[in-house]
């Protein structure tokens, strides 16, 4: 009898698991369903500096991994030359997390640095962009990236990428803050 109990216990226990991972998933394909097929990210930071003097750090792809909170991992890099300017690309790759692009789209000092960025898995590009806007004492520079997302699973997990890029931006525009506004 004991036997037969556990065993009623454990078959009920088992069907519940199943119903519950069967019911996530279906959970999480049908708000993926009802989601924008599109995501946005947008920071943004004042600065006590010039236009001038942040653009470099911005308009000449070397430079960021300088800034980058990507900057950390190990990558392989490769730039054009010139690596700044309209036509400039950086290309890098990942054991883990595959290969990328990045080319610079349009660029000027006053109104800031355009780019496209597809990753090896991707049909059409991300747009990003580093807005120069007007500030008392300085600028405002404002990074925004957009981008489709796939299937239902890619955009019930859109509120997730978005989160992280956003995180990832917010500590990048510290670390170019500090470089651009640093004595030099």
């Amino acid at each position: 009898m004991v036997v037969t109990d556990l065993t009623r216990w454990l078959q009920r226990a088992l069907t519940v698991c199943v119903f519950l991972f069967f019911g996530t998933v279906a959970g999480v394909f049908l708000l993926g369903l009802v989601l924008p097929p599109q995501f946005e990210v947008q920071r943004s930071l004042k600065l006590d500096t010039s236009r001038e003097r942040l653009h470099p750090f911005i308009s000449d792809l070397r430079s960021w991994e300088d800034w980058t909170a990507w900057s950390d991992r190990e990558l392989v890099h490769e730039y054009s030359e010139p690596s700044a300017g309209v036509g400039a690309w950086h290309v890098w790759r990942e054991s883990d997390a595959g290969a990328g692009r990045i080319e610079i789209t349009a660029a000027g000092v006053e109104e800031g640095v355009w780019y496209d960025m597809t990753f090896d898995r991707d049909t059409e590009p991300m747009r990003g962009a580093f807005r120069y806007l007007p500030s008392e004492n300085g600028v405002q520079i404002e990074w925004s990236l957009r981008g489709q997302l796939g299937g239902p699973l890619e955009r019930a997990l859109g509120p997730i990428y978005s989160w992280r890029i956003g995180a990832d931006f917010d500590a990048s525009l510290k670390l170019l803050g500090d470089l651009a506004c640093a004595d030099g």
